[in-house]
């Protein structure tokens, strides 16, 4: 499950992404993430200081109670950071160059 706290910057990401003809590559990032795990988990997105990128927080129900598991970000790559390099100003590293959105923990 995926909760929006974003303020609109996850529509503002969607808008972009198709635009350049990527929506279909972010809204698979954002399935892994709403369905990730075996037991029920929810993922709550974050905006994030790198351009078209979010932060989340992972969180399991434990007792009919969230808990923090881990959290990342949904990092949007290309050659505004080197692909990935580790650059500005996204300050992620990809172990292949990457152009488009990785999630990174």
């Amino acid at each position: 499950m995926i909760v929006d706290k974003t303020d609109g910057k996850l529509q503002s990401i969607r808008a972009f992404a198709a635009q350049h003809d990527r929506l279909k590559q972010f809204e698979k990032q954002l399935d892994y993430l709403a369905n990730y795990g075996q037991q029920e988990t929810q993922c709550i997105l974050y905006s994030d200081f790198a351009p078209q990128s979010l932060r989340f927080v992972m969180q399991q129900k434990v007792d009919g109670e969230w808990h923090y598991w881990f959290n990342g970000g949904l990092i949007f790559h290309g050659s505004h950071d080197g692909f990935g390099s580790g650059s500005a100003p996204t300050f992620s590293c990809c172990l292949n160059p990457t152009d488009g959105w990785e999630v990174h923990t």
